[in-house]
C-alpha cells in the first residue's frame, strides 16, 4: 500500500531556519516511478533538539503522514 520514510534534515550540520526539520516521505507501493512526497513535517527548535524530542517528532510525523496518505487513498 504505502511506504513511509522519516528523515531529519538540518542543513548538513549548519544552523539554518529554526531548527531540525523532521519530514515523513510517502511512496505508494507498486509504482516504482513515483517520487516520494512529503506528507508531514515538524520543526524541533535548536536548543531543544534532544534525542528524545527528535524521536517523538519522528513518531508524530510518521503517524500523521500515514493517516493523511490513507485518507487520500480512500478518497
Amino acid at each position: 500500500m504505502i511506504t513511509v520514510r522519516t528523515e531529519q534534515q538540518n542543513g548538513n550540520g549548519k544552523e539554518f531556519g529554526y531548527g531540525v526539520y523532521v519530514n515523513a516521505f510517502v511512496t505508494w507501493d507498486g509504482d516504482q516511478d513515483e517520487m516520494p512526497h512529503v506528507y508531514a513535517s515538524e520543526c524541533v527548535p535548536f536548543g531543544k533538539n534532544t534525542p528524545e524530542r527528535l524521536a517523538a517528532a519522528e513518531k508524530r510525523v510518521r503517524r500523521n503522514a500515514t493517516r493523511r496518505a490513507k485518507k487520500e487513498w480512500v478518497g
